[in-house]
C-alpha cells in the first residue's frame, strides 16, 4: 500500500465514523501529524475525498468535514428511490455469471453488535456491493452515482448501525436483492431494491444528526477552553494556537 493510500484510508475510516466531527475544519499539517505522513500524500488523500464529497477544500484555510444534515439524506435516498431499482432490474438482463458471482460475495457480511470495527467493515462491503450492481448494469452514468451516493452515505449508516442490529435483516434483504438478479427477472429485481430502500428509510428515521453534528462549542474542549483564557490572561499570540491543535489532534 502506498503511503498515500494509507492516509486515505485511515482518514476516511476517520470521517466516516465521526472521529473528525462534523464540521470540523482541519489544516493541512494538522492531518501530517495526525497520520505520520508529508503534505504530498496528504494532499492525495484530500483530493480523493473532496471528489468522493467526504471533504472539502477551503483555500487558503484547510479542509473541512462537511455537516450531516437531514436535507442532504432525504436527497440522497430520494435519488436511490430512483436509480437503484432501474439499474437493479438493468443488472438481472445484464449481468454475465463472473459478475453475479461477484456481487453475491459482497452480500453477506454481518457485522457484530458492539464490535466498532466490524461497522465500518459493513459499510465497506455494503458500499462494494451496490457499486458492482452498478457495475453490472454495464452504464458508467449510474456507476458514478451509485460510487458518489454510496459512499455519502456511509456516515449516515453508521449512525443507525451504532444505535441498533440490524445485521441479520440487512444480509436477508441483500440475498433476496442477489436471488432476484440472478433469476434474470428485471421486474422481481426492481420489487426487491425497492423494498430495500424502504426499509433502510426506516431504519434511518431513528438517526439524530444533532448527535453527530457539533456546534463550535462541542469542538472546544477542556484543554482548548484553558488555553483560550490564557491568551486572554496572558497575551498568547493567536498564531501559537494552531500547534497545540495539531499536538491534540495527533493524539486522539
Amino acid at each position: 500500500m502506498t503511503e498515500s493510500a494509507r492516509v486515505y484510508t485511515e482518514l476516511k475510516r476517520d470521517i466516516v465514523t465521526c472521529a473528525l466531527e462534523p464540521g470540523l475544519s482541519i489544516l493541512e499539517q494538522e492531518m501530517c501529524d495526525r497520520y505520520k505522513a508529508s503534505r504530498t500524500p496528504v494532499r492525495e488523500a484530500c483530493r480523493k475525498l473532496c471528489a468522493e464529497s467526504l471533504m472539502q477544500m477551503i483555500p487558503f484555510r484547510g479542509y473541512n468535514i462537511p455537516a450531516l444534515t437531514i436535507e442532504e439524506y432525504r436527497n440522497l435516498h430520494e435519488l436511490q428511490a430512483v436509480v437503484e431499482p432501474a439499474i437493479a432490474a438493468l443488472t438481472a438482463e445484464r449481468a454475465t455469471p463472473a459478475q453475479i458471482k461477484e456481487i453475491e460475495s459482497w452480500a453477506s457480511y454481518e457485522y457484530n453488535v458492539g464490535q466498532k470495527n466490524s461497522y465500518y467493515t459493513f459499510l465497506e462491503w455494503n458500499r462494494n456491493f451496490h457499486i458492482c450492481i452498478a457495475a453490472a448494469s454495464r452504464n458508467q452514468a449510474f456507476l458514478d452515482v451509485v460510487r458518489n451516493v454510496q459512499t455519502r452515505l456511509m456516515r449516515y449508516y453508521y449512525l443507525v448501525i451504532v444505535m441498533d442490529s440490524y445485521g441479520p435483516e440487512l444480509v436477508l434483504e441483500h440475498h433476496q436483492l442477489v436471488r432476484a438478479i440472478k433469476s434474470g427477472n428485471p421486474e422481481q429485481a426492481r420489487a426487491r431494491a425497492e423494498e430495500h430502500l424502504s426499509n433502510t428509510g426506516r431504519r434511518t428515521m431513528r438517526v439524530d444528526l444533532r448527535s453527530a453534528n457539533y456546534g463550535s462549542e462541542r469542538l472546544l474542549d477542556e484543554e482548548d477552553i484553558s488555553w483560550m483564557e490564557l491568551s486572554r490572561a496572558e497575551g498568547i499570540s493567536k498564531k501559537q494556537l494552531p500547534a497545540v491543535r495539531r499536538r491534540k489532534l495527533a493524539k486522539r
